[in-house]
C-alpha cells in the first residue's frame, strides 16, 4: 500500500470511530430524555395494510393507478 491510499484508509478509519461516537452520544442522549425513535406510524399503517407513502394520487395531482 501506498502511503497515500496508508493515509486515506486513516482518514477514513478516523471518521467511521468519530461517527460512531456521536451516533453513540446520540443514542444516550434520546435514552436520557426518554425519547426513542417513534414506530406508532409504522404500526398504524401496518394495521391498515397501507405503507407510509401509498396514497390514491402522486403529489403532482396525477393517480397512481392508471
Amino acid at each position: 500500500m501506498t502511503k497515500a491510499n496508508q493515509e486515506r484508509q486513516d482518514r477514513l478509519a478516523q471518521a467511521l470511530r468519530a461517527n460512531l461516537h456521536r451516533r453513540k452520544a446520540q443514542s444516550r442522549a434520546r435514552k436520557a430524555d426518554g425519547t426513542t425513535p417513534s414506530t406508532k406510524d409504522n404500526e398504524m399503517t401496518a394495521s391498515s395494510g397501507q405503507t407510509p407513502t401509498s396514497s390514491a394520487s402522486t403529489p403532482e395531482g396525477g393517480n397512481r393507478d392508471g
